[in-house]
């Protein structure tokens, strides 16, 4: 690992070669997971729960691999190295689902189960956050197209 790559890997979170590794990955995962995984554009998406007790704060950190495509989104949660895996979660019309935004999330929900994701483009692996995260770039277009999708609703 050369110098700018070092640079790259604490600064935004993932070198070229694993940003290039870790989303074919992250396709791999999503096809096995989904019927005509191609059909949908994948974008990941993290999403942190605080829990503020007198003494103690706890922070649950969850990943996802979110499929979408027109009429349908897919949440595939994942482990920050891509190794494991849970089943898909499917929201669409005919289970009631909705997407929406607000204040900078991606909200997606039907009457059993929501998720308030923060797509991003990068998470610094600064003071130790990449351990919590998948080492991913994503374009601000990349970003900017899911969230015009989720503020259109399903």
């Amino acid at each position: 690992m050369g110098l700018m790559d070092l640079v790259k890997k604490a600064f935004l979170g993932a070198t070229d070669e694993e940003n290039k590794k870790n989303k074919a990955r992250m396709r791999e995962i999503f096809n096995d997971s989904v019927p005509n995984g191609d059909n949908y554009k994948l974008i990941y998406c993290h999403m942190e729960n605080f829990t503020n007790a007198v003494i103690v704060e706890v922070t649950k950190h969850s990943n996802f691999i979110v499929g979408y495509k027109e009429g349908e989104v897919v949440v595939v949660p994942v482990d920050p190295d891509l190794k494991g895996y849970g089943k898909a979660i499917i929201f669409n019309r005919k289970n009631e689902s909705h997407t929406k935004t607000s204040m900078g999330y991606c909200i997606v929900s039907n009457p059993e189960i929501s998720f308030q994701f923060v797509p991003i483009t990068y998470e610094p692996a600064l003071n130790g956050k990449g351990k919590y995260s998948v080492a991913i770039t994503q374009s601000s277009a990349e970003v900017s197209e899911f969230k015009n999708f989720c503020k259109k609703d399903l």
